[in-house]
């Protein structure tokens, strides 16, 4: 009979314990973390001691500035993309357009290249003329082309169109595609942006022309 009893007790305790872990009755409790993640994309355009100011242009001249505007990118997220787009601006008269082929400019259009190298490339003297390895091609909105549109096109290597860069193998070639933020790396963040321009040989105006050159930083080409 004690040997019953102790059995009966000892089964008793266990199905309490039991219980006291997983049955009815047990509590349950819990917080949420909140995370909210922010970063940018950012890109910063310098002109010291660059002369944007054409004065005198006559019809039909090529023009080009003479030292790089400088190119910063200043994303807080690992790599950057950048998008070129051209606008030309005045204010009374006939507006300029861009000429879609530079082989054959019309009365007020104008032809525009852009390219961007390496900041080891310090003087247009390594630049040369359109048709060359820095200002590549005739035609708008093409591959291989560094021609200037309204456009908003890539920059660089990359899906789409390689756009707005040296040759490869040039001096200076940049593939100006994913692109580290300067606080990372410095000297690849940096980049020199040259510009030249064709005049067309007749206009219906002398109005001063505002031509505004805008770069858009986003995702990695």
């Amino acid at each position: 009979m004690k040997t019953k009893i102790r059995l009966a007790a000892a089964t008793a305790l266990m199905a309490l314990a039991s219980a006291a872990y997983a049955g009815p009755g047990g509590t349950q409790d819990s917080l949420t973390v909140t995370i909210t993640p922010t970063a940018s994309y950012g890109v910063s355009l310098t002109t010291t001691a660059v002369n944007l100011n054409f004065n005198s242009a006559a019809l039909g001249s090529s023009i080009q500035t003479a030292s790089p505007s400088t190119v910063t990118v200043t994303s807080s997220y690992a790599s950057t993309g950048l998008k070129l787009a051209g606008q030309i601006t005045q204010a009374s008269g006939t507006p300029w357009t861009f000429a879609g082929n530079t082989a054959s400019i019309g009365s007020d259009q104008l032809a525009a290249w852009v390219v961007f190298t390496d900041t080891s490339v310090a003087s247009t003297a390594a630049l040369g003329v359109p048709g060359g390895n820095y200002f590549r091609g005739t035609l708008a909105n093409t591959n291989n082309s560094n021609v200037v549109s309204t456009s908003n096109n890539q920059v660089g290597t990359g899906a789409g169109n390689t756009q707005f860069i040296a040759a490869s193998g040039a001096t200076g070639y940049k593939t100006m595609a994913a692109l580290p933020p300067s606080g990372v790396d410095a000297a690849a963040a940096h980049a020199h942006m040259w510009m030249y321009f064709t005049l067309p040989q007749a206009t219906t105006d002398l109005v001063t022309k505002n031509v505004t050159f805008t770069l858009t930083a986003g995702a990695p080409n």
